[in-house]
């Protein structure tokens, strides 16, 4: 019985190191998003999701997924958002 829950601890302990390599490889993306969107707001274009892949290609070297591409349009978009909003206050 003592191996099995030590076996059962070990594949537990297995499971929580996945998680958190997949949780920091998420946030990896997140914050490689962040300074891609940084980058692209420099360029003062409006961006859409059929000529943003044209632009991203050359800085990231590779073309985005649909999950990146969602996640830098929002990041874009919310920016392009609040300047507005700060505008109009002014």
């Amino acid at each position: 019985m003592e191996s099995y829950k030590s076996s059962q601890r070990k594949f537990k302990l297995q499971e929580k190191k996945k998680v958190k390599q997949h949780l920091k490889e998420f946030y990896k993306g997140l914050d490689n998003m962040e300074v891609i969107a940084a980058d692209l707001r420099k360029l003062d274009v409006i961006f859409t999701e059929d000529n943003l892949q044209e632009y991203v290609t050359p800085l990231l070297g590779r073309d985005l997924d649909s999950m990146e591409k969602f996640v830098l349009l929002g990041k874009l978009n919310y920016k392009q958002e609040l300047d507005e909003a700060r505008d109009n206050v002014k």
